[in-house]
């Protein structure tokens, strides 16, 4: 074994010190307390030389109690080893500086054990340092000052005096210098190694910059914004283009937290999903891909694809997650317009199907009826006859002319585009009321009005004469012949940036088992229920086109309520 392993060995112990630092103040603290020892020895020889024997059992303690200290260091002990070393030291000095002149030079030891100290406990633990320092001075002016005479005082003729001023001062300059040496050692070791480290970091900067550029050229062309979550800290980073892709800049966002991510950014349709991989990122894919949607810095939300990895430590709990998002926002508006599309393709082809049925169902009957009151007005020649086959003809038209303009009233609203205007509601509400009341053949219907003069609605008119036609139309259509007092009230006004309108009547109504069904296509609440079974179902449809929506209440023989608001358009 060499002889190198074999002192370390001895003054350290065999187990191995993994931090460069801690061996380096043991190795000190060690050396120190083979230091004591050798002067105390050193005093224990020239005692017995001088033929002194009264200071012999003080030395032998202080070889005793560094040899503690030697074995507490090579046990890991280093705390406690210091500061029995310090103490016992300190101690020591102060007894035979109290009882020794001050020209025996015993207090050079101060100057000793507060460098010592001060070396021994290092910057970080500097407080330690600076304490025992004081220590030192603070033994040394009270033995100076006051005379305790703890011990025996030495012989003070001046042959001896001088023998212990020399041993004294050159101890106490070799102790002290070897000190001085160990921090001048240590500084030139750590010189070297800045060195080494600079050298070696210049080439890592240099082959980092390297690799940053690849990858910074890697990234643009991705275009994908980089983060990191540090799951111990719960701290996360984004790159620059990650705040660009939200619209913020590269100072913002500086301090970004999961907390604030979630609360702030993470759409609230996404967030559970989001929070439960956050609280329990043990659970997500070692790699893992989803779609979610963001806050931008203007407020709105796109749609982000998140990719990913997660770093785990050996025991297998989740350390870190790295990961991109890449902006899919048009991709996804461009598929959620697909299935709309979709959806509405599929609505249109059902109702294309039920409209083919239903209209050559409900247009061949008016026919048949007209080809059967021709073939009766040519059999006859009674005046009388000819002129109620005619009436009854003329009805028939009017079906027919009805439900055309219902078909087109449906066209119109699923192909033309809104045009907004700005309509006074009142007088536009009149003029189809009237227009109306001239096709009831009993007239005793009383309108009752509700409506401020002034009320402006802002939306696309021929559409909202639609919705009002069909609706007053009904009301008049379904009036209750067997009740004296008759009427329609029509109501409107403004809430939220809305207009609402109720259009109330007090005839027949609707069953409650029909009122669910009644803005279906072609759906007839009975039998004896007049029109196609379009209107309703245009007048829905027409609403939805508006933005708006509608709603009904109705009792039976107590008449029926229709609801609606519309908001307004630019």
């Amino acid at each position: 074994m060499p002889f190198s392993l074999s002192l370390r060995n001895l003054l350290l112990g065999k187990e191995h010190i993994p931090d460069r630092r801690t061996f380096k103040y043991a190795l000190l603290r060690a050396q120190f307390t083979v230091l004591t020892i050798l002067v105390a020895l050193y005093y224990v020889g020239l005692d017995l030389f001088n033929g002194a024997y009264k200071f012999i059992p003080y030395y032998l303690v202080m070889v005793v109690i560094s040899a503690i200290c030697l074995h507490l260091n090579r046990i890991g002990k280093y705390t406690s080893s210091s500061v029995l070393l310090l103490l016992m030291t300190n101690t020591v000095i102060f007894l035979f500086s109290d009882v020794d002149q001050p020209q025996g030079g015993v207090y050079f030891y101060f100057v000793t054990c507060a460098l010592a100290a001060l070396v021994l406990y290092g910057y970080q633990q500097r407080y330690l340092g600076i304490s025992f320092a004081l220590l030192s001075i603070g033994l040394g002016l009270l033995a100076y000052q006051v005379d305790l005479n703890l011990i025996d005082r030495p012989s003070d003729q001046p042959e001896a005096v001088m023998r212990n001023f020399i041993s004294n001062f050159v101890i106490g300059i070799l102790t002290s210098s070897f000190v001085v040496f160990f921090l001048i050692k240590r500084n030139h070791d750590s010189e070297r190694a800045s060195m080494e480290s600079t050298e070696q970091l210049k080439k890592t900067t240099e082959d980092l910059n390297q690799s940053q550029e690849r990858y910074a050229l890697a990234l643009r062309g991705t275009k994908a914004g980089i983060y990191k979550w540090q799951v111990a800290n719960n701290q996360m980073f984004i790159s620059p283009y990650y705040k660009s892709l939200l619209g913020y800049h590269d100072d913002e966002l500086a301090e970004l937290t999961p907390d604030f991510y979630l609360a702030q950014v993470v759409h609230p349709e996404d967030l559970a999903r989001m929070r439960e991989n956050f609280a329990h990122p043990e659970l997500v894919a070692p790699t893992y891909q989803s779609e979610l949607r963001l806050k931008t810095k203007s407020g709105e939300y796109k749609w982000f694809l998140d990719s990913g990895v997660l770093k785990r430590s050996p025991t297998g709990a989740v350390e870190m997650v790295v990961g991109s998002i890449i902006d899919i926002d048009e991709r996804k508006k461009a598929e959620e317009e697909i299935r709309k599309k979709n959806v509405q393709l599929a609505k249109t082809n059902e109702e294309l199907d039920r409209f083919v049925y239903s209209a050559s169902h409900d247009m061949r009957a008016p026919l048949s009826s007209l080809l059967g009151l021709i073939h009766l007005s040519e059999k006859t020649n009674q005046p009388e006859e000819l002129h109620l086959y005619l009436a009854m003809m003329k009805e028939r038209i009017k079906t027919m002319e009805g439900f055309i303009r219902e078909v087109t009233d449906y066209s119109r609203n699923t192909r033309l585009d809104i045009t907004p205007s700005e309509i006074i509601l009142k007088p536009l509400l009149r003029e189809i009321a009237n227009a109306l009341a001239y096709s009831v053949e009993n007239k005793k219907v009383r309108l009752l009005w509700h409506v401020p003069d002034d009320l402006i609605v802002t939306t696309d008119a021929s559409r909202l004469k639609v919705v009002l036609n069909n609706l007053i139309s009904n009301a008049y259509k379904y009036h209750d012949q067997k009740k004296s007092e008759r009427f329609i009230k029509i109501s409107a006004g403004r809430m939220d940036g809305k207009t609402w309108i109720h259009i109330e009547d007090n005839g027949i109504g609707i069953a409650p088992e029909h009122q669910h069904r009644i803005f279906d296509m072609f759906y007839r609440a009975s039998e004896t229920s007049e029109g196609s079974g379009l209107g309703l179902y245009i007048v829905k449809e027409t609403l939805q086109k508006l933005g708006g929506t509608i709603s009904v209440s109705s009792e039976p023989e107590h008449g029926a309520t229709f609801s609606f608001s519309v908001p307004d358009l630019s």
